[in-house]
């Protein structure tokens, strides 16, 4: 808090025309600035007056500065880290309202000031000039200024477009898993009759985005083939003769290709494509308790399962994501080897920009500027009375 003590002030009023000439008190004022404080001070001044101000520090180094502003924002003197000083003076030039702004930046000392304002009126027509002023609220109105672009109309004209249209179509086979496994009896001491093999379907991709590729791939299908023995590898091995006989009779579609039935996974790429399973079972041969399961976060859903020489099964959904598949082995003394085979196919899709016109109606827009008042209330000073 400030403490502003008035020595005096003193308003003369004369009609005599070298008493007019005289400078005229306007305040005289003892004020005590609070550390890194401020204090202002506003007085009215008629035009061709002559504004004299004198500081003096009575308590403390300096003050940071002090200011005076032809209101609102003309600055008209100011003094940095000042000591104080006698008589600066100051031309009236329209009447108006002055502020005096006395700052300090000591931030753990009060200044305490002594301020000596007067006015030197031009003439003796202005010399009861009354100085005071006093604090209205008033509505201050600004304007948001913004272009916006409004409709004015439609024309028809020729549209120039684009659409994405298919240019090549690959069908590629994707082994996932192809693994010989050991699965041991039910009376093995060191090791479970039950293994557990996974693996994770390729995930989907679209580039540059999925809503406008230029090029996607997708996981279509995929297949497996789940095998005991000896036997079930030569029986694998018959099935993918036979696929290549089919092949030979132009049995398989266009999209097999020779290259992936001579593979060592013709037959399941032949049943992951197609869905045409060349497969037999053995006439005997050692058994396998098997599952398909889906992988959700660790916890395992059952998707098919089965107990015998061989098994095979072919997915077009779900065609994402985890899975795991289940080998158990029922017999009590032998362990058994199981190989297990999982094959994707994948369709690749590559697709080239096609531009075309197109005769349409379309709107036509201008521009306009839209201004919008903002009104906010402000305290303002104003002259008393003059």
């Amino acid at each position: 808090m400030h403490r502003i003590t008035a020595t005096f002030s003193v308003l003369i009023f004369c009609s005599c025309p070298l008493l007019a000439q005289l400078p005229i008190t306007v305040a005289e004022l003892t004020i005590e600035i609070g550390p890194n404080k401020e204090e202002n001070l506003y007085y009215g001044f008629e035009t061709g007056d002559l504004l004299i101000a004198s500081l003096e520090l009575l308590q403390g180094k300096d003050i940071k500065s002090f200011e005076v502003i032809e209101y609102p924002d003309n600055s008209r003197i100011l003094e940095y880290e000042t000591k104080g000083f006698d008589d600066k003076r100051l031309k009236v030039y329209q009447r108006g309202i002055f502020q005096f702004r006395l700052y300090n930046a000591n931030l753990l000392k009060k200044r305490v000031c002594r301020i000596h304002i007067k006015r030197l009126p031009a003439s003796a027509a202005t010399a009861n000039f009354n100085p005071a002023v006093r604090w209205e609220e008033r509505i201050d109105t600004t304007y948001n200024v913004q272009s916006e672009t409004v409709l004015s109309g439609t024309e028809v004209k020729e549209v120039q477009k684009r659409r994405r249209v298919l240019a090549r179509v690959d069908t590629n086979v994707v082994t996932l898993l192809d693994k010989l496994e050991r699965v041991h009896s039910r009376t093995n001491i060191t090791t479970d009759n039950v293994a557990r093999l996974a693996f994770e379907l390729p995930q989907n991709r679209y580039e540059p985005s999925p809503a406008d590729p230029s090029l996607s791939t997708e996981v279509v299908s995929w297949a497996y083939w789940i095998g005991a023995g000896e036997e079930a590898r030569e029986w694998y091995q018959k099935a993918n003769g036979s696929a290549v006989a089919r092949l030979a009779k132009g049995l398989t579609k266009g999209a097999i290709s020779a290259g992936l039935l001579s593979s060592g996974y013709g037959a399941l790429a032949l049943l992951a494509i197609e869905g045409v399973s060349v497969f037999t079972n053995p006439p005997s041969g050692e058994n396998v308790k098997y599952a398909l399961l889906l992988d959700q976060g660790g916890e395992y859903q059952e998707l098919s399962k089965g107990n015998s020489i061989t098994g095979y099964g072919r997915m077009d959904n779900p065609t994402q994501g985890k899975f795991a598949i289940q080998l158990e082995n029922d017999n009590y003394v032998e362990g058994i080897n199981v190989n297990v085979k999982v094959v994707a196919v994948t369709v690749t899709k590559v697709y080239e920009d096609e531009y075309y016109t197109e005769t349409e109606e379309v709107p036509v827009n201008r521009s306009t500027t839209v201004r919008e008042p903002v009104l906010r209330k402000v305290r303002a000073p104003v002259l008393v009375g003059n």
